[in-house]
């Protein structure tokens, strides 16, 4: 007796249960029991000693690059059971069940296994997907045993560290040659660790990454490529657009794309700036130290401040004096003696209060820093007229009261004092400027600073968005191409797909035009079928309810057989061309319904065009 595996593809099951025969009431899929496939192999094709065996072979069909190799490995076991019964056997394969078919021959080339029961493999519109390893063997590591390859380098690490830190600080050892000596034994025995889990990573990379060694891509393209026929239309829907997916280059994230929303945030960056100014102790007490010793030279001007209080004192109650004079003489009546007497002490007074300024001045020519240095250390310096806890900013930059006022004192008082003499500062002009300044200096400057802020986090982020969107476009067609691919390593990076495996050099042409028009035909003709009761039923889906429901509607309506990918089997032609391809192995042989039929011939004609193109394209680079 001889054999037929069928291995199906990608999501064969549709979400049930994977068997070997269908459901009662369901139409068998062309790898199942019962199938038009089946019927057909059992019809056309013989074992050499009898009937066939027709055996599906059931995988759980996700789209994994991990479950296609586990899978592969059943396989493997599947085909070996049938070596050792020294029976003959060929494997049937559609979409990916190819991929786990190319995966288990891997395995068996690996371990030595020249599977001689294996006549043929056939593959039918299988998009093999082409995977490179990562660069280096630390980025082929697991996360675990990456942390334990770190892990292994600190001892590594620390002596060397510490080695730096002795030639650094005692440059005379390097003169001696047993310090020298001894460095270099304890080298060798810190890297011990390091070394030895290298060695065990990479004899671990190596057994699980075995399909990229040369040997053994040489020995399974040697054994088993001879064996190999390779099936698809060219216009599978699978093979083409997977393998597209390798080479397409769209522009996802716009070189600009982050400038907006981080010049929306920029906005709000001054009052951020603010708030972590003002809850910072360590920048509070900062500004307050830069305006005590360097702005106000308070140690310079601490001196001082006693004879200018006292002199501002006298000042101070000439100028009181002259304002009861200035109120009694405006409440006088007709009396013209008092009147004059009046006026006469009012002059008085006001030559007094010029006199005793500027007096102020001669005696004190600092007055102006000397009173704002005083000011400022009443005001921040000082509670109850006593310094504060190690004569710096009171509430040590923790009293949010205290560092609002000195950050509002900064843009008051100082900014005034830009403008208004000292004498002017304390007057009615003073009081008002003092009001009114920060009332336009403040949104002007922090205005003008805002602006600035947002030009400059445009400039950045313009920089930083044209490196993001490289970066994320770059990383969103690896996960697009990780996930259509489906690969699932962590140590493998998805490159394409194509119709060969990665370990065979030429790939089969596609199928000749006169097969593929009678796949193309019934694809349309299906597709039509559905789209015509599709139109039907737009009414009875304008009003189902929930996006759900709408979905499953849409896809009651399907038959998958739309796709040139689904509807190989569905041809009894290309049904006929596995046959011939079978039952032109050793071990089978055409039945004799088979034998010498218009289908057989016509089979058998097409095989030949297939195999006169590949042969045509592989001595073509020979002969150029």
């Amino acid at each position: 007796m001889a054999t037929i595996i069928t291995v199906h593809g990608t999501f064969a099951h549709m979400g049930g249960e994977p068997t070997e025969v269908a459901a009662p009431g369901v139409e068998p899929q062309w790898w199942q029991r019962g199938s038009p496939t089946e019927a057909d192999l059992e019809k056309l094709v013989q074992s050499s000693d009898g009937p066939v065996r027709f055996v599906p072979f059931i995988w759980n069909g996700d789209n994994s690059v991990l479950a296609r190799r586990e899978a592969g490995s059943e396989l493997l076991k599947r085909m070996q059971e049938l070596d050792k019964d020294d029976e003959n056997y060929c494997v049937v394969s559609h979409s990916h069940g190819g991929s786990v078919v190319s995966a288990a021959l891997m395995e068996a080339s690996s371990r030595g296994k020249k599977l001689s029961g294996l006549q043929r493999w056939i593959t039918v519109g299988t998009p093999f997907v082409k995977l490179r390893k990562e660069t280096t063997l630390f980025l082929r590591l697991t996360l675990f045993q990456k942390a334990m390859f770190v892990a292994s380098l600190m001892l590594l690490l620390m002596l060397g560290f510490y080695a730096a830190g002795e030639v650094m600080t005692a440059t005379d050892k390097l003169s001696r040659p047993n310090w020298l000596y001894r460095l270099g034994i304890s080298f060798g025995m810190m890297s011990l660790p390091f070394v030895l889990f290298w060695a065990a990573f990479k004899y671990l990379d190596i057994r699980k990454l075995y399909f990229y060694r040369p040997r053994n891509i040489t020995r399974a393209a040697n054994s088993f490529a001879p064996r190999w026929l390779g099936l698809w239309h060219k216009d599978d829907e699978a093979v083409s657009g997977l393998s597209s997916v390798g080479s397409i280059r769209v522009n996802i994230f716009h070189s600009n794309f982050a400038v907006p929303l981080f010049s929306l945030l920029s906005v709000f960056l001054l009052p951020v700036l603010y708030f972590l100014l003002l809850t910072s102790p360590t920048r509070m007490n900062g500004i307050a130290d830069y305006l005590r010793n360097d702005f106000y030279q308070l140690s310079q001007y601490e001196q001082y401040g006693g004879k200018v209080t006292s002199s501002r004192s006298e000042v101070r109650k000439l100028r009181r004096s002259l304002q009861r004079a200035t109120e009694r003489l405006d409440n006088i009546g007709d009396d013209l003696a008092e009147r004059l007497d009046a006026e006469k002490k009012v002059r008085d007074l006001r030559s007094q209060v010029k006199t005793a300024r500027e007096k102020l001045h001669v005696e004190n020519p600092n007055l102006v820093p000397v009173e704002r240095a005083m000011r400022f250390k009443r005001r921040f310096l000082e509670r109850d007229g006593k310094p504060c806890a190690g004569g710096g900013l009171c509430g040590g930059g923790k009293d949010i009261a205290i560092n609002s006022k000195l950050l509002f004192h900064i843009v008051t008082d100082e900014a005034s004092s830009l403008f208004l003499d000292n004498e002017l500062w304390r007057g009615r002009l003073g009081i008002l400027t003092r009001l009114i300044l920060p009332v336009v200096m403040v949104p002007l400057v922090f205005g003008l600073i805002a602006v600035l802020l947002v030009f400059l986090v445009q400039a950045i982020a313009g920089v930083l968005s044209r490196f993001l969107s490289r970066s994320l476009d770059q990383l969103t067609w690896l996960e697009i191409k990780r996930s259509a691919l489906g690969n699932d390593t962590e140590t493998e990076v998805a490159v394409t797909a194509q119709p060969r495996p990665f370990w065979i050099e030429e790939s089969f042409p596609v199928l000749p035009s006169t097969l593929g028009n009678h796949i193309t035909d019934y694809s349309n003709k299906i597709a039509s079928q559905s789209l015509g009761k599709f139109r039907n039923a737009i009414g009875e889906l304008a009003f189902s309810d929930g996006m759900e429901n709408k979905q499953q509607n849409v896809l009651s309506y399907l038959t998958w057989r739309e796709l040139i990918h689904s509807s190989y089997f569905e041809i009894p032609q290309f049904r006929w061309v596995i046959a011939e391809a079978v039952a032109s192995t050793d071990g089978f042989k055409r039945s004799a319904v088979f034998e010498g039929s218009k289908q057989s011939h016509a089979a058998a004609d097409w095989l030949r065009q297939i195999e006169a193109k590949r042969a045509k394209a592989a001595s073509t680079p020979a002969t150029t």
